[in-house]
């Protein structure tokens, strides 16, 4: 029954926003971070362990900024969109979408049907059996595209059929909808100096107050 469920439900979930963890996933990490605490801890080594894997943590995570503000990526296409995206993306978020990339120009993209408000497009991989064909809808007005595999919904990040068809389409700039706030390197790194200084000015206040 678990293997089962396990299976069904990621089809029900993958239009949720989960960065691809499970709730499994989520509650390692949480663990993890609390590994050495225990009901033999008093109040004191309790404190004193959350701080210093508080410290660790929020190491790792400048340490991961660091290297996405100096260092570049290996661009391996040449697609302009890859270059563009490897300014904009931290190179966590890049990887995925370079691998995705990677994979367009096995796919054809092939339009099925069109109304007055939508055009229907299937994306299969070329000359392979056995994969499933993907459907993107897209927008008339609005231009929005979206696929049927929904990982820019679970994950963030645009499928490699989203790419495949803005390659035929001859889009060179990934549209913006599809670049979120918390992937782009240069907005999480003003919003950690803007966080930085109102954790400075409170601190200033209390002490003051103090």
């Amino acid at each position: 029954m678990y293997e089962i469920r396990e299976r069904w439900i990621p089809v029900y979930m993958k239009q949720m926003f989960s960065t691809h963890m499970t709730s499994s996933q989520r509650a390692e990490i949480s663990h993890a971070f609390f590994k050495y605490v225990s009901l033999n801890n008093s109040l004191y080594d309790f404190v004193t362990w959350f701080v210093m894997a508080l410290s660790h943590t929020r190491h790792n995570e400048l340490d991961l900024d660091h290297k996405d503000l100096n260092e570049k990526p290996q661009l391996i296409t040449s697609f302009p969109m890859e270059s563009t995206m490897s300014e904009l993306y931290t190179l966590a978020i890049f990887n995925k979408f370079q691998d995705e990339l990677f994979q367009i120009g096995a796919y054809m993209v092939k339009m099925t049907y069109e109304d007055e408000h939508y055009c229907f497009y299937i994306v299969e991989r070329a000359k392979v059996s056995g994969f499933r064909v993907r459907n993107l809808l897209v927008n008339k007005s609005s231009e929005h595209v979206s696929c049927s595999c929904k990982l820019f919904e679970c994950d963030g990040i645009p499928c490699r059929h989203l790419l495949a068809y803005f390659n035929r389409m001859q889009i060179l700039d990934l549209p913006h909808e599809f670049i979120l706030a918390r992937q782009n390197k240069l907005f999480k790194f003003a919003s950690s100096v803007i966080d930085d200084a109102v954790l400075t000015e409170d601190g200033s206040e209390l002490l003051e107050e103090a």
